[in-house]
C-alpha cells in the first residue's frame, strides 16, 4: 500500500458526505437493500486494511504523528460502513420475516391442556376424541391395585385398567387386560395417532398424540393422569390400535 497525506483524508471527507446526501436511509428499497449491505461490508473491510496498515507505520514509526491519526481516521470510517451495512441487513432480515410467515404458517399442537383435562382439535379422528374425554374422566381417580379389573366404573384403577378403561370407552377393546395381556394388543409398533407402552408383567401406558395417559410420574399412590414430562421408553414394547 502507499502512503497517504492530508490528500486522502479530504477524499474520505467528500465521500462520507456524498453517501449521507445522497442515501436516504428511509426511502431505500428492500431489494436493494441487500447489495447496499454487501457494499458498506466491503467498504469497511477495506479500511479495516488501512487502519491495520498505518497502525503498523505508527509503531514503527512514533515520532511520525500523522501515522496514527491515519489509522484513527480510517477506524472511525470502518465503523461508520459497519453501521451501514448492520442497518441494510436489518432491512433484508425485516423483508423476510413476512414471506416465511406465510410460506409456514404456524402449526397449532394436536391437544392442548386446560387444567388438568385435555382437549384435542376438531380435525382428529372421532375415535381419538373418544379417548380423551375418556382419559379426562379418569383425572380425579386415584390409584387402586386391581381397581376397575372386576367392574368397569370403579372408585380407583391401576396401569393397566386405566389402559384398558380408555380403550373401552372408544370402543377399541371389549374387556379389561393386564400388562401381560397387552403385550399382543393390536399392531406391533407405534401408531399414528395412539401407542401403547407396554411391559409385560410390570407395568403399560398409552400416549395420544404424545400426550401421555400413566398412573406412574408424579406423587406416590396417585392414579391415572395425564402427564405432560416424558419418561423413559427403556425395556417397554410399543403397541397401537389396528388403523390409530
Amino acid at each position: 500500500m502507499r502512503r497517504h497525506g492530508p490528500q486522502r483524508l479530504i477524499c474520505i471527507i467528500l465521500y462520507l458526505a456524498f453517501v449521507l446526501q445522497q442515501t436516504s436511509l428511509a426511502q431505500v428499497a428492500h431489494s436493494d437493500a441487500a447489495r447496499l449491505s454487501w457494499q458498506h461490508a466491503s467498504e469497511a473491510g477495506r479500511a479495516a486494511q488501512w487502519v491495520a496498515y498505518h497502525s503498523q507505520l505508527a509503531q514503527r514509526q512514533p515520532s511520525r504523528s500523522e501515522f496514527a491519526a491515519l489509522a484513527w481516521q480510517w477506524k472511525a470510517y470502518e465503523t461508520k460502513e459497519l453501521q451501514l451495512a448492520s442497518y441494510y441487513q436489518q432491512m433484508v432480515n425485516q423483508a423476510a420475516v413476512p414471506a416465511a410467515s406465510k410460506a409456514a404458517p404456524m402449526k397449532l399442537p394436536p391437544i392442548t391442556m386446560r387444567g388438568d383435562h385435555a382437549y384435542g382439535l376438531r380435525s382428529l379422528p372421532g375415535v381419538v376424541h373418544r379417548l380423551i374425554e375418556a382419559g379426562n374422566t379418569l383425572q380425579n381417580k386415584p390409584y387402586l391395585l386391581g381397581g376397575g379389573h372386576k367392574r368397569l366404573e370403579d372408585v380407583g384403577y391401576d396401569c393397566s385398567s386405566s389402559t384398558s378403561y380408555v380403550l373401552i370407552k372408544a370402543g377399541l377393546l371389549q374387556s379389561m387386560l393386564n400388562s401381560s395381556h397387552f403385550a399382543d394388543y393390536g399392531e406391533p409398533g407405534p401408531g399414528r395417532y395412539v401407542t401403547l407402552w407396554v411391559k409385560p408383567g410390570h407395568h403399560v401406558f398409552l400416549t395420544i398424540c404424545g400426550l401421555r395417559l400413566d398412573t406412574s410420574g408424579g406423587r406416590v399412590s396417585e392414579g391415572p393422569r395425564w402427564r405432560t414430562v416424558a419418561r423413559s421408553i427403556s425395556g417397554f414394547t410399543p403397541r397401537h390400535p389396528p388403523g390409530l
